[in-house]
């Protein structure tokens, strides 16, 4: 499998493990991804300007740490301009916790 197949694949089951079509829909998110400097893929969540998100959220990026099986979220505001201000960051998620700790940080419902 090449590495853009493994990133996808692992992107796709990011989005499922958030909802997947249903999470896009209550959330408004157009997704992008990436890999990071250290190999790792990134979900990127660009969140619709539609809904009132806390502390003005506006992009929540996924990465999945590919050692540990676990992922990192980051909450950031770029509404500022010139500027993207990371609100929190949170390490060494579980899969079982992607969806709390979005609504917790963001107020958005994924179900």
């Amino acid at each position: 499998m090449t590495q853009k197949h493994y990133t996808k694949n692992i992107i796709n089951t990011i989005v499922s493990q958030l909802g997947g079509e249903l999470f896009i829909t209550l959330t408004g998110a157009n997704l992008l991804y990436m890999v990071d400097n250290k190999m790792c893929p990134v979900l990127i969540c660009v969140l619709s300007n539609e809904y009132k998100v806390k502390k003005n959220i506006d992009i929540v990026t996924i990465t999945y740490n590919i050692g540990m099986d676990l992922y990192d979220y980051a909450f950031i505001n770029s509404k500022k301009i010139g500027k993207d201000i990371v609100v929190k960051r949170i390490k060494d998620v579980y899969a079982d916790d992607l969806i709390p700790l979005f609504e917790q940080e963001t107020g958005l419902f994924c179900w």
